[in-house]
């Protein structure tokens, strides 16, 4: 039987690979990030941010668990609005596509 980890934010209980979540964090009809808002959408389709984004992935390891599969592009400031910040690469790390779910959960909760 095949585990992996349950999608539940900071939960590392193992469960079946055909679940999503273990028997503590179950939910009926959980919709992932629900209550996200994702400012700037326009900028993610620009040339600019793609050029930005592969430069930046150019680092192919998670800054958080150091995998080098998945990877995705993490605002350290989310830019709400502000374009200038938005494209700072100072202000972009890649990350591993779970890391960031539990990064993006853990912004959405402390904005409720």
């Amino acid at each position: 039987m095949k585990v992996k980890i349950c999608k539940e934010a900071g939960c590392n209980n193992l469960i079946d690979s055909s679940s999503i979540y273990c028997d503590k964090h179950k939910r009926e009809k959980k919709t992932p990030f629900q209550n996200a808002k994702r400012y700037n959408e326009e900028l993610y389709k620009t040339q600019k941010w793609k050029m930005l984004r592969k430069e930046i992935l150019k680092n192919n390891y998670c800054f958080k668990c150091g995998i080098d599969k998945n990877l995705q592009v993490h605002h350290i400031v989310r830019p709400k609005g502000n374009e200038i910040l938005f494209f700072d690469i100072n202000n972009l790390v890649p990350v591993c596509k779970d890391c960031h779910r539990i990064i993006t959960q853990k912004e959405i909760a402390t904005c409720i």
